[in-house]
């Protein structure tokens, strides 16, 4: 279990990597917000895949839930501040690309089979895709 949070992490952090300076470009805040949440969404959902026996449906909600708890802590951290607020429009990105995050990390889920032998150092992946 452990190995497999290591690998979600692992994936998280490279995600996050390749992803934030293509986010950057990001004309607008909410556009920023739908870009970071669609990354958490499909980690949160891929730490559920991998960690528990739930339905895809489950895992979709959980993994939305999980993807949206940044945003949601940044907006209250927002509402505190004298010069910013929570803003309902940027949390609905939150929530929005936490789904989307959620709904393609599943498709993926389903379809990618990891493999980690610890002793052996080797990392097998396996892509099942019928035609």
């Amino acid at each position: 279990m452990m190995q497999k949070m290591q690998y979600c992490l692992a994936a998280l952090i490279i995600s996050v990597c390749l992803v934030i300076p293509a986010v950057s470009f990001a004309e607008s805040d909410t556009a920023l917000h739908f870009g970071l949440s669609t990354i958490f969404g499909a980690a949160g959902e891929s730490i559920v895949h991998y960690n528990t026996k739930t339905t895809t449906a489950e895992r979709i909600v959980y993994g939305t839930l999980l993807g949206s708890l940044p945003g949601l802590g940044k907006e209250i951290l927002d509402s505190t501040r004298s010069d910013n607020h929570f803003s309902g429009k940027d949390m609905a990105a939150n929530v929005a690309g936490a789904f989307v995050g959620s709904v393609l990390a599943n498709l993926v889920n389903n379809r990618i089979q990891v493999s980690i032998d610890v002793e052996q150092k080797k990392v097998a992946f396996a892509i099942n895709y019928e035609f």
